[in-house]
């Protein structure tokens, strides 16, 4: 027992003594003057690359109106879409009549959980006078290139899904001013 605890003993004093020669990691030694010093920690990433964050950019100057929502209707479906000036959009699909008590494009604001409510919240990229974005589905993804055309919005919508392709219009529809008494 005494013997064991001596190889131990001897063991740990070895490996110190070897982590405090002041040799570099491939063996090297240091240059002088340097073997005692520490080695400093590698600087934090910046704030706007930490990890798992997205990183938007301002759509001004884009032609995008941001007072109120962008809508096509097809097939008793109403398509909404409202883009945020700093640089992310929020998507919604779903039967909206006139009178109904909820209007779909209540939930479209800037901060909407994606995959609530049939809500999509993307960032946009912004390239020479073209938008993209890609939204999430439950079996894949769909993607949006477009431009801004006055009042409305034109993109090419792919679906990685299906592989199916269609130009769709958006047209502007401004928000309802509310009227103070």
């Amino acid at each position: 027992m005494k013997i064991r605890a001596s190889i131990i003993l001897i063991s740990v004093g070895l490996i110190a003594l070897a982590a405090c020669t002041g040799n570099s990691p491939d063996g090297t030694p240091a240059p002088v003057g340097q073997a005692d010093t520490l080695a400093q920690p590698a600087p934090p990433p910046a704030p706007a690359a930490a990890e798992g964050m997205v990183q938007l950019h301002s759509l001004a100057g884009t032609g995008l109106k941001f007072n109120g929502t962008y809508g096509h209707r097809a097939g008793g479906i109403q398509y909404y879409m409202r883009f945020h000036e700093r640089g992310n959009v929020v998507l919604i699909a779903g039967r909206q009549e006139p009178g109904d008590t909820v209007d779909l494009r209540s939930f479209l604001g800037q901060n909407a959980k994606s995959g609530e409510n049939n809500v999509h919240n993307a960032p946009v990229t912004w390239r020479n006078d073209s938008l993209f974005f890609t939204t999430m589905a439950t079996r894949g993804a769909i993607t949006y290139a477009g431009a801004v055309e006055g009042d409305s919005v034109r993109f090419l919508k792919e679906s990685k899904i299906t592989g199916k392709k269609a130009r769709i219009a958006y047209g502007f529809i401004p928000d309802p001013e509310i009227i103070t008494p």
